[in-house]
């Protein structure tokens, strides 16, 4: 699976547990292992932007090194 792919997949299972979450049908012992599940995906959401955010950094300096 691509990195894309891989964003794209936390992102909507994130949106899924955020509805779970406002829907108020769970019980507490649910709503902490959501909340719990929905912490771990943001954190590798976080990781994956600042992966991304360096390739554009390094590309960005690349391409505004002069040429000899």
């Amino acid at each position: 699976m691509s990195e894309t792919n891989n964003y794209r997949k936390l992102n909507q299972e994130l949106e899924a547990i955020l509805g779970r979450l406002q829907s108020s049908n769970l019980d507490i012992d649910q709503t902490i292992k959501e909340y719990e599940k929905g912490v771990m995906i943001v954190d590798q959401l976080e990781k994956y932007l600042k992966s991304a955010r360096n390739k554009v950094t390094k590309i960005t300096q690349r391409q505004s090194k002069p040429k000899k």
